[in-house]
């Protein structure tokens, strides 16, 4: 944990939860994104630009941002999902090798070369610009991305879950109402145009005009219009997706009397216990906002839909309330007798959407990137700063900052190095070594090859920061590494691992953002081999073809 690579990750995940809270990206793709008709024209708008941002920005926050957009922007313009989310995954991890500061791996590999005082040939100490890579990255990037873009049409499939299919895994449906005001960018918009029509875990119940008119189950061609109240049912995940659209906001007043920002807000999930003194008032009569604190914006009874208005609701046990409250919210009412169960949903809160912040995180990413590119900080001093700056300024909070470091990622780089320092000190680097030298020395570039290869194997096996830690000895260690056994350019053999480690598209487990599109896009172990291993032997020619001629030994 001493070694600075891992506070480097641990910091640029909390600097990017900044970026991704002040909501600065999400115009920005959309603005990208259009509304394309043909999938092509859809993959060429949306894989380019996702590249161009992993490059400056950690890719798993994007792919995270970027999830839920594509989905709603698939179903929009009559697009899969299943053919849109898996490239996009691929995309930003390709965008993510053209500089030090896309993805864990670039900055674990050149610490661990610093920290270690590698030199290159003639003898000066190595030294990792976050833009050095690029040469050798931005074709392997564009060549994957083309293989994209094509590949979609032929080796993907659209496997989307149905409505049925959701609620018998999760059988709590919530009735909720969400108002839509001018600002929403589905205004003006069909039910079937704004994604409404097929959502999974959710259904349109009814919708009522600001005329006092009511649609029941609208059709697809209704126009969505300002003021709209929408009355949906559906599971706690799906009406979280909807909680976050920008201008879909609870139809209950009683939401607009809470004495808290709406991105300080959360949803939590209560269930009415049997001892409560509430039971058998209506929620008007309990004062339940004034007591707790919360507005009560989606019940569920039972698989019932209730139609009453929440306030009339008469409170039973057993009831299980969807309330958007304050951040202390389980903390003073955890324990409390009116509850059974007091659960917070996870990832509800709402991200900032004023243009104040999203100025300020906008001025910070380019500092950062200025200052990190002109070799005046380090990428980990200069996170942090950032880090603390977007805290000061309001774009999050360090509570925010802190839940966004991941601790099994930082666990698993971590015990890595152990695992190198093991085989190093054991002998099985060398012997590891003498292996890829005897296969592999067929020729100057082959050895080149054989690093990435055997890279790319231990990533679709462990994960990729694993791989990278534990090859770091076999292929970089000053008396029996490759690089320096075979007068390979170090600059050539680290790079070469440093893409290997994150290009491995062959399985959901090569890279951390592969599982997060496996299950929203229903895709199966198969899916990743049939698109996955065509695309990793394009970027592994590409790759290491461009690292052996830009690096020459």
């Amino acid at each position: 944990f001493s070694n600075t690579g891992v506070a480097g990750v641990a910091a640029l995940y909390a600097f990017s939860e900044g970026i991704e809270r002040t909501s600065l990206m999400r115009p920005i793709f959309r603005w990208f994104m259009g509304n394309p008709k043909k999938l092509w024209i859809a993959l060429v708008r949306l894989l380019f630009p996702v590249a161009a941002f992993s490059a400056v920005f950690h890719n798993t926050p994007i792919v995270a941002m970027l999830i839920p957009i594509c989905v709603t922007w698939a179903k929009q313009n009559s697009l899969g999902v299943g053919k849109i989310l898996m490239p996009m995954n691929n995309a930003t991890v390709l965008g993510g090798v053209i500089s030090i500061l896309g993805t864990s791996t670039n900055l674990i590999v050149s610490t661990l070369a610093t920290d270690n005082g590698l030199t290159d040939l003639d003898g000066n100490l190595l030294t990792f610009p976050i833009f050095k890579q690029a040469p050798a990255a931005v074709p392997t990037a564009v060549a994957g991305i083309l293989y994209c873009i094509v590949a979609a049409h032929f080796l993907l499939k659209d496997r989307v879950g149905g409505l049925v299919d959701d609620i018998s895994k999760n059988p709590r449906q919530y009735t909720v109402a969400l108002k839509v005001e001018k600002r929403c960018p589905i205004v003006g918009q069909t039910v079937q145009g704004a994604g409404l029509r097929n959502l999974q875990g959710l259904f349109l119940i009814e919708i009522m005009r600001d005329d006092g008119t009511c649609l029941p189950a609208p059709s697809p061609d209704v126009v969505i219009m300002p003021e709209d109240i929408m009355l949906f049912a559906g599971i706690v995940e799906t009406v979280t997706e909807l909680y976050h659209i920008p201008g879909m906001v609870p139809a209950t007043t009683q939401s607009n009397k809470l004495d808290v920002d709406r991105h300080r807000r959360r949803l939590v999930e209560v269930v009415i216990s049997p001892s409560s003194d509430m039971i058998g008032y209506s929620v008007r009569e309990s004062n339940f906002r004034r007591r707790f604190g919360a507005a009560i914006i989606a019940v569920h009874r039972g698989g019932e839909h209730v139609k009453e208005k929440i306030g009339d609701i008469a409170i039973r046990a057993g009831d299980v309330f969807l309330l958007e409250t304050d951040e202390d919210f389980v903390h003073h009412f955890g324990k409390n007798y009116t509850f059974a169960l007091v659960s917070e949903v996870s990832g509800s809160t709402p991200n900032r959407e004023d243009l104040l912040h999203m100025i300020i995180a906008g001025v910070t990413a380019v500092a950062f990137i200025v200052v990190t590119a002109g070799n005046w900080l380090d990428v980990l001093t200069m996170a942090l700063i950032c880090t603390f700056f977007m805290a000061f300024t309001g774009c999050m909070t360090m509570a925010q900052a802190g839940a966004a470091v991941s601790i099994p990622i930082l666990l698993t780089i971590a015990c890595s190095f152990t695992i190198g320092a093991g085989l190093e000190r054991s002998g099985a680097a060398l012997e590891m070594t003498n292996f890829i030298v005897d296969i592999f020395d067929f020729a100057p570039i082959g050895l080149i090859f054989g690093i990435y290869l055997g890279t790319m194997i231990l990533s679709a096996i462990l994960t990729n920061n694993a791989a990278v830690a534990v090859m770091f000895p076999i292929v970089a260690d000053p008396q029996t590494g490759i690089i320096y056994q075979m007068g390979v350019n170090p600059y050539a053999g680290l790079y070469a691992m440093m893409f290997a480690g994150s290009l491995d598209f062959s399985t959901p487990i090569g890279y951390q953002t592969n599982l997060m599109v496996h299950y929203p896009g229903h895709y199966t172990f198969m899916d990743w081999v049939i698109f996955g291993v065509p695309l990793d032997i394009i970027c592994c020619i590409v790759a290491c073809v461009c690292c052996y001629f830009i690096w020459p030994s």
